[in-house]
């Protein structure tokens, strides 16, 4: 009986994790414009799945304050103020710039953010946004996993939840051009694996700054 509740919790999770990437994805393509309603009801009929899974969905939305609770409209996908991006944008420079400077202090330059660099040139090459958005989030994401703290980790994974959704903003307005940002990232493994923590630590403050500049110009 245990072994089938197990089974039960697992499917139920997988069937959840679908849901919302499946929302994620429409958010991210600009499907759902800001300021939208995204009701349960409304998940659980477009992807036919019980309203259960369809809340358990939305529910990462609100925890990664993606989506807000309105008393009268139930959920709504949020609207970016300046002082949100502004704040979103120092708040990662902080974790980021010190996670640099901290992996350029042991000249270490993790080979999944150089991967995932060289696939954001290729899906670049290919006119893919999608995929080089996803380079995009995974280089950031490696290089603070690399530091190996895992409560730095989990502090960053809450701010690139929203990061991404400003990230994919960048893409589809192409406020940047893909090979532009390939070349930053690169220009800050240059430094990590010179073993130049200031530089490590400026380069990507400024990146950081740089995106947030045309977000803010838009």
């Amino acid at each position: 009986m245990r072994l089938d509740e197990d089974a039960v919790a697992l499917h139920t999770r997988s069937v959840v994790d679908a849901v919302e990437d499946a929302v994620r994805d429409r958010i991210l393509r600009g499907l759902e414009g800001e300021g939208a309603t995204i009701t349960e009801a409304g998940v659980a009929t477009q992807f036919g799945v019980g309203r259960p899974t369809a809340r358990m969905a939305l529910e990462r939305f609100v925890t990664d304050g993606i989506l807000l609770r309105d008393g009268r409209r139930g959920l709504i996908l949020r609207v970016m103020s300046r002082m949100d991006v502004i704040d979103l944008y120092e708040s990662r420079t902080l974790i980021e710039s010190y996670v640099h400077a901290q992996l350029a202090a042991e000249a270490t330059v993790p080979a999944q953010a150089s991967q995932q660099n060289d696939m954001l040139r290729l899906a670049a090459r290919r006119n893919d946004a999608g995929a080089v958005l996803a380079a995009d989030v995974a280089f950031h994401q490696q290089l603070v996993h690399a530091y190996g703290h895992s409560r730095i980790a989990r502090m960053h994974a809450s701010l690139m939840a929203e990061a991404h959704v400003c990230m994919a903003r960048v893409q589809a307005s192409q406020l940047l051009r893909a090979e532009e940002i390939a070349d930053e990232h690169a220009e800050i493994l240059e430094a990590i694996g010179s073993g130049n923590s200031d530089r490590s630590h400026a380069l990507t403050a400024w990146h950081l700054k740089h995106a947030r500049d045309k977000l803010l110009g838009q």
